[in-house]
């Protein structure tokens, strides 16, 4: 009997030590990209000019767009100042590789999430800011409206993103029919396609549309075609290994979309932080302590939503009504039939 317990115990002893190897550990890195930007006064920020209405240089000389509005949001939740960033601008090519090497904080364009991308190049997405999908825009002097009445054609692609192995895909089926002209840059790419050097243009939709709106000199010579043939979930990235950057950029999203479920808004958010409603208060910072475990105070999310509104206010100013006119469809909220849904804040 003694022999058995010894035994057993030597077992259990075996399998807490098993398990202690394997619990998460503290990584060497943790907390270093919040400490660096506390240091500095500043969120570098990686863009692309995606367009108008996503991520572009705007009248006044300074980014503006969907995508930078999530930057400037990040700058309120840390450093309680939405201009305090750097906009560092980078091209479909070479922005992963800025990116893990410490070119910049984190990466806000419209950046497809793929698991080969979150597994093997270093870095890690964080959360979805829009959900999109690939799709095509032709000058209609084509003579077609849709892909399965192209004769023939060229279409220009960008290099180095996902839309190359979508299109690559899609024209092994259609017998030469379409043959694809990949540009290294945003701007070789949309100037080649309105001076006619291919016939169609293939990206994501919503700088499809951006480019329909605002770059054509007559909206009325171009179609967009119904053909969606993918799935773009467009995210936030980070450099892997600090976890608590991580928990920051994603829960800066969330907190978001958050504030429009429960109703808090631009408007209205000063006068939300004395609600009844625990969840309100608890998002606001109120009475409750969402900021300790990421190193920030506790009103972040109250801050952002007092600068830049919430996820509805951002999307509607630049892709809704008050800029490109784009529908929510699964950029609504969950109980409206879309994909954004904020886990609890508690």
């Amino acid at each position: 009997m003694l022999r058995l317990r010894r035994q057993n115990s030597l077992i259990i002893a075996l399998m807490v030590g098993l398990c202690l190897s394997v619990l998460p550990h503290r990584s060497a890195d943790a907390g270093r990209v919040l400490k660096h930007i506390q240091a500095d006064g500043v969120v570098r920020c990686g863009v692309t000019a995606s367009g108008v209405g996503l991520s572009e240089v705007g009248v006044s000389g300074s980014w503006e767009g969907f995508f930078v509005d999530f930057c400037r949001a990040l700058a309120s939740a840390v450093l309680d100042d939405p201009d305090a960033i750097e906009p560092v601008e980078v091209d479909d090519i070479v922005r992963f590789q800025a990116l893990a090497n410490g070119a910049f904080d984190v990466l806000m364009a419209n950046t497809t999430w793929t698991i080969g991308r979150d597994t093997a190049l270093g870095i890690t997405f964080a959360d979805v800011l829009l959900y999109d999908g690939q799709g095509f825009l032709a000058h209609r002097s084509l003579g077609a409206k849709s892909l399965a009445e192209v004769q023939t054609g060229t279409v220009c692609v960008p290099g180095g993103t996902t839309t190359v192995k979508n299109l690559s895909e899609l024209t092994a089926g259609l017998d030469g029919r379409i043959r694809a002209i990949e540009f290294n840059s945003s701007e070789a790419l949309y100037d080649a396609f309105f001076s006619r050097r291919c016939d169609i243009i293939t990206y994501d939709l919503s700088p499809l549309a951006s480019l329909k709106q605002t770059r054509a000199n007559d909206s009325d010579n171009f179609v967009l075609f119904p053909d969606i043939i993918s799935k773009e979930p467009l995210s936030s990235v980070i450099r892997r290994g600090d976890d608590e950057w991580f928990h920051i950029v994603r829960w800066a999203s969330r907190a978001l979309v958050a504030a429009e479920e429960l109703g808090v808004t631009r408007a209205n958010v000063e006068e939300m932080r004395e609600s009844d409603t625990p969840e309100i208060r608890r998002l606001l910072g109120t009475d409750s302590q969402i900021g300790l475990g990421m190193g920030l105070s506790n009103d972040w999310a109250y801050r952002m939503i007092r600068d830049l509104g919430n996820y509805g206010e951002i999307y509607e100013r630049h892709l809704g009504e008050g800029g490109l006119g784009i529908p929510r469809g699964l950029n609504a909220l969950w109980r409206d039939g879309g994909l954004h849904y904020a886990p609890p804040i508690r």
